[in-house]
């Protein structure tokens, strides 16, 4: 399991830009997961339009990453599938079809009092969801951002990713903690 660990800190290390590795912040260390998970999680049959369509990362609502994000994914290509990066505004429902298409949806903390609204309209979409709002799996969110010091660590709700017709790579599993709903 610790060599498990190891690979997976030098792949998500690895996808940041070497001229700033040195300093990375914690939005440069979250950008890098949100890269990586593409690695690691598989969706369904039909959600790409054809092999080189785009794998959409989105962010909603107030964005933390600055230039980290855009650093991260620049000019990856993951299974054929080039990156492209939205960025939402705050949560209204004119937004339910944009961010039903992205693969992966950062959810920033400033949508917290409108979490139950966004899962809602993702409800039965195939969209990855990842965010450090408290409680996140609990409230039906796949992955949480559980940072404790400056270490960053992943809760990840399996139940939640079923649900979405989403298969969360065992070695990815293998490195965070399960959240086991009561």
């Amino acid at each position: 399991m610790k060599n498990i660990k190891i690979i997976l800190l030098i792949a998500f290390w690895g996808s940041l830009r070497p001229s700033f590795a040195g300093e990375v912040s914690e939005y440069g260390v979250k950008a890098a997961y949100l890269f990586n998970f593409a690695k690691f999680v598989v969706w369904p049959k039909g959600t790409f339009a054809d092999d080189k369509s785009p794998l959409v990362i989105g962010i909603l609502g107030d964005d933390p990453f600055e230039d980290a994000l855009d650093d991260a994914v620049e000019g990856k290509v993951i299974n054929q599938h080039p990156i492209r990066l939205m960025r939402f505004g705050n949560y209204e429902a004119s937004l339910a079809g944009k961010i039903r298409g992205c693969q992966i949806l950062f959810i920033a903390y400033s949508e917290k009092n409108r979490l139950r609204d966004i899962l809602g309209t993702l409800k039965g979409a195939s969209v990855l969801t990842v965010s450090e709002i408290d409680k996140f799996p609990l409230l039906g969110g796949e992955i949480l951002f559980d940072q404790v010091g400056k270490k960053i660590g992943l809760v990840i709700n399996p139940k939640a990713a079923s649900r979405a017709n989403l298969e969360i790579s065992a070695r990815l599993l293998q490195v965070s903690k399960i959240y086991k709903s009561e």
